[in-house]
């Protein structure tokens, strides 16, 4: 596991909290979740449940459309046009939760490692903002509140197994359909639901280091 690779804290479902998920799923009313369930513990469900999520600073998005991310990743799937979304809810809520007006990037990871045995790595993950002012080193100092919304998995494809070098073979949460899509729910979020560290960089040292060294994520000072 590369030193920079995180893992996150192991869940605490509250008593009954499954029913609970299920009902402010099935009645779309985020009232009926205990006020012990985490908004994250609810969005690993969803997504183990086979929902997709999408994390957005904005709260009234009623239809996603195509775009063309800016990406650094050196592979193609993560700079397709369309509709992208996550099979994880900590993932999801990195995008959620960017204060956009303080950030001017975000470098971060959600991968799985393929194990000697055959099977998958826990997933691990790294989180990195490039504040617009660089005196401040706090990270989760430039986390704000947000939405993850909940979408279907009909006409999505997921990103493919892929070898990265030095590393094996990886695979990351990532879907992404070419049509827009209508969420089903839009679940509120706050920096206080993110379980991780949070750290920063300089956008314009990560751009040029990343154009000598594509595979070398995350490109860390230290």
């Amino acid at each position: 596991m590369r030193p920079w690779m995180l893992e996150a804290p192991a869940l605490d479902l509250p008593e009954g909290g499954v029913k609970e998920f299920r009902a402010a799923l099935g009645g779309r009313d985020l009232s009926r979740l205990h006020a012990a369930a985490s908004r994250w513990a609810f969005l690993a469900w969803l997504a183990g449940e086979g929902w997709l999520l999408h994390g957005s600073a904005r709260g009234d998005l009623t239809l996603f459309e195509p775009r063309t991310p800016h990406d650094l990743s050196p592979d193609e799937f993560s700079k397709r046009t369309g509709v992208f979304a996550t099979s994880d809810g900590l993932w999801a809520m990195m995008y959620a939760l960017l204060d956009r007006d303080r950030v001017a990037r975000m470098l971060n990871a959600a991968v799985q490692v393929r194990e000697a045995d055959g099977g998958w790595s826990p997933m691990r993950y790294f989180l990195s903002l490039a504040p617009r002012d660089r005196s401040i080193t706090d990270g989760r100092s430039f986390l704000s509140p947000g939405f993850v919304y909940v979408l279907p998995r009909g006409g999505f494809e997921p990103m493919p197994p892929y070898e990265w070098p030095g590393m094996g073979e990886v695979r990351e949460p990532h879907w992404v359909s070419p049509n827009p899509v209508r969420p089903l729910l839009c679940v509120p979020v706050s920096p206080a639901d993110f379980p991780l560290p949070v750290r920063t960089h300089d956008a314009a040292r990560v751009d040029a280091l990343s154009q000598l060294d594509p595979w070398g994520f995350p490109w860390l000072e230290e």
